[in-house]
């Protein structure tokens, strides 16, 4: 069965737990946040843009939990099964929009099977031909090491 090859972003536990962390912490504060406008005397149609608005940072919260630990599981699936090669750069493209600068890479990951072709979006690029990268070859998920 051959997927489409999906990019793993690299996420620790530690790193995982830490955004669990801090997106509950916010959840919690959020739920005092969204009770205060029910304590002033404001017209009814500001106290539903407020919880509307809040209700937006609530969703955020959540998907940040939900991605934080999802990131980590994948990340443990794939440095259980992967193995390490070296991706040539086959073209790289630089995007400035003002205020940073960032690379878009097109990388060829060679596997006993013959290989893909993938795209990569990194800040710091400083003209390498080869990247090490971590792959799958079974679910052709990646990532960058370095």
């Amino acid at each position: 069965m051959t997927t489409n090859p999906s990019e793993v972003t690299l996420t620790s536990p530690r790193s995982a737990l830490a955004q669990r962390v801090l997106a509950g912490t916010a959840l919690a504060a959020m739920a005092g946040v969204m009770a205060v406008p029910f304590f002033f005397d404001e017209p009814w149609w500001v106290v539903v843009l407020w919880e509307l608005g809040m209700l937006v940072v609530v969703f955020i919260l959540l998907a940040l939990w939900a991605s934080a630990g999802e990131s980590a599981k994948e990340t443990a699936s794939l440095r259980a099964r992967g193995i390490t090669v070296t991706a040539e750069v086959l073209d790289s493209t630089e995007h400035d929009d003002g205020e940073s600068v960032s690379h878009s890479l097109t990388l060829w990951i060679p596997l006993p099977d013959g290989g893909f072709e993938v795209s990569h979006r990194r800040h710091r690029y400083y003209g390498e031909q080869h990247l090490e990268v971590l792959v799958d070859p079974v679910v052709r998920t990646w990532a960058v090491v370095r």
